[in-house]
């Protein structure tokens, strides 16, 4: 019998079933590899999320907004796709989400972007602008503030350039290290008096007083030098020594010191009775201190009394401020409401009063300092609302005195330059508005140089008396309402050809194509000639309204260091 064996398969069969075999491999394989577009779409959107990602952190969008943003990439960046041999329609779908999320975190970077660079460009105007009314103070007080002048131009530059965060918190940084110079340059300054005082004393009484002379004269000019408040406290501190140098060196300047001290803390007392302060513990401290000054004192002992007498002043402080803030506000509110009381428009259109003067109420500046003063709690909070109060006074002071002024609107004022004078506004380019002419009359290096008919803010939404800088400049725009429809004060999206911001909230001095009247009572309800009713017959939302040919005389005019005056 023959033994049986199974019959050779052909080599070149073999070889067929492989190819077919290692085909199939791969046909599987492919299915289950995902969409290459979606893929790298994927990986381009990550790469565009990253890129965005640390452009922000360049342009200076603080961490703690981006952190959520990167942590939801991380989380992202971890996953992996499905596998799945037979269908990659799940990684398709994998690789399409994770494109999407990439996307969605992007556009939220672009929303911090576009959040954060409009909040701190509002925290810089802000700044700007308060650093503005403090300078203007300081000035009234015959400070010397050249030093701060040009550092606030130097501000007003750095807004016309800025674009980015960090470019905001730069100028935010600067304008409150000078507003906090500005804040210590008041005691400095009653320190240097105090010296120059007893340096009169002892000079009456024949004391040779040559080396505390020259002391005062090295302390002056260290004080017009001085610009920031490291160096005016280093200052203060080198005053302090000087005055115990003195006494070391001089037994016979004791008594004079000491009773310059005294005085000046006789003098803050009676300050804090005028006040209607509460001043008997101090009272009570200085007739001790008194009583001490009359006995025969050591040089140890007078120091010491020199040293209690300082420690007090400065104790003292938040009060004389905290009194001075409430006495000045109480005073502005007295003599608005009497003034507006005692002169009321009467408005024919409608046959209402209504106050000539509504930015200095409740609606305008009246409102912002008692809100100013509730919110006070530290010395430059009170300084802060003291500077407000008192520049509004005497604002207010000059638009009662322009009231009575029958000069013909386009010819100079006697208001314009007291104003310009008592700001020191004499090198500057100053748009100056008065609320009672409905007038602005365009003074360039104290030079009257034009003169225009206005618009300004109705009672309930009035403009904002005050010396405001350049906040912004839009050539051209469009205005959008900040109030619902259902507001009486609501507009719908407005073109402006030429804008300048004076006030942060939408305070814009800009061309009004609406209107054809402008000028006295067009603040009021009133008939507009040619204008749309709707808009026209009344005054503006705070805004200070010019013919569009006017206000682009205006907007090629002036520059970022303009400055607008409202009174």
């Amino acid at each position: 019998m023959r033994s049986s064996r199974p019959e050779r398969v052909p080599r070149h069969a073999a070889r067929a079933a492989l190819v077919l075999l290692l085909l199939g491999v791969l046909t599987m394989m492919s299915a289950c590899g995902g969409d290459i577009p979606l893929q790298k779409q994927a990986s381009q959107e990550r790469a565009a999320l990253d890129h965005l990602l640390q452009h922000a952190q360049v342009i200076g969008v603080p961490a703690s907004l981006l952190q959520p943003v990167e942590l939801q990439e991380q989380q992202l960046n971890n996953t992996t796709a499905p596998f799945n041999p037979f269908n990659s329609q799940p990684e398709n779908e994998y690789y399409r989400n994770l494109a999407a999320r990439y996307s969605s975190l992007a556009l939220q970077v672009q929303g911090l972007i576009a959040a954060s660079t409009q909040q701190y460009h509002a925290q810089a105007q802000s700044d700007i602008q308060h650093l503005q009314a403090s300078l203007n103070l300081r000035r009234s007080q015959g400070l010397p503030v050249q030093q701060y002048v040009q550092q606030f131009s130097r501000y007003q530059n750095m807004m016309a350039e800025a674009r980015y965060p960090k470019d905001y918190a730069a100028i935010s940084k600067g304008a409150r290290s000078s507003i906090e110079a500005l804040a210590l340059l008041q005691p400095l300054f009653n320190q240097l008096n105090t010296l120059k005082n007893t340096i009169h004393q002892m000079q009456a009484s024949h004391l040779d007083v040559t080396a505390m002379q020259m002391t005062y004269q090295l302390d002056e000019q260290a004080l017009q030098r001085a610009t920031t408040p490291l160096a005016l406290q280093r200052l203060g501190t080198l005053i302090d020594a000087q005055y115990q140098q003195m006494m070391v060196n001089s037994a016979l300047a004791l008594p004079f010191i000491a009773r310059a001290k005294l005085n000046e803390f006789a003098q803050q007392i009676d300050l804090l009775k005028t006040y209607g302060v509460n001043a008997s513990p101090y009272q009570k401290r200085l007739a001790a201190d008194q009583a001490d000054a009359n006995k025969d004192l050591s040089i140890a002992e007078y120091s010491a009394l020199v040293k209690r007498v300082n420690s007090d002043l400065k104790a003292m402080q938040l009060d004389l401020l905290r009194g001075e803030a409430g006495y000045l506000v109480k005073q502005f509110h007295h003599e608005v409401d009497s003034w507006s009381n005692a002169h009321l428009y009467h408005d024919s259109y409608d046959g209402q009063n209504y106050p000539l003067l509504a930015g200095y109420l409740q609606p305008g500046v009246g409102s912002d300092l008692d809100n100013a003063l509730a919110g006070a709690t530290s010395l430059s909070d009170y300084q802060a609302v003291v500077n407000d109060a008192s520049n509004d006074l005497f604002d207010l002071h000059m638009a009662e005195a322009d009231y009575n002024d029958r000069t013909p609107y386009n010819q100079e004022h006697a208001t314009d330059r007291q104003m310009i004078e008592h700001y020191q506004l004499q090198n500057r380019m100053v748009l100056m508005v008065s609320l009672v002419e409905q007038t602005m009359r365009v003074y360039q290096n104290g030079k009257l140089i034009r003169a225009f008919h206005v618009t300004t803010g109705r009672v309930e939404l009035p403009s904002v008396p005050g010396v405001w800088p350049v906040l912004d400049r839009e050539s051209p725009t469009i205005f959008r309402s900040s109030e619902p429809r259902s507001s009486p004060y609501w507009y719908p999206d407005t073109p402006i050809n030429y804008a300048i911001l004076y006030h942060q909230g939408g305070y814009f001095v800009h061309d009004s194509w609406w209107r054809a009247d402008y000028g006295p009572g067009t603040q009021f309800p009133h008939y507009d000639s040619g204008g749309d009713e709707s808009f026209a017959g009344n005054g503006s939302h705070g805004c200070i309204n010019l013919p569009e040919d006017q206000a682009a005389w205006v907007y090629n005019h002036t520059d970022w260091n303009t400055l607008i005056v409202v009174y």
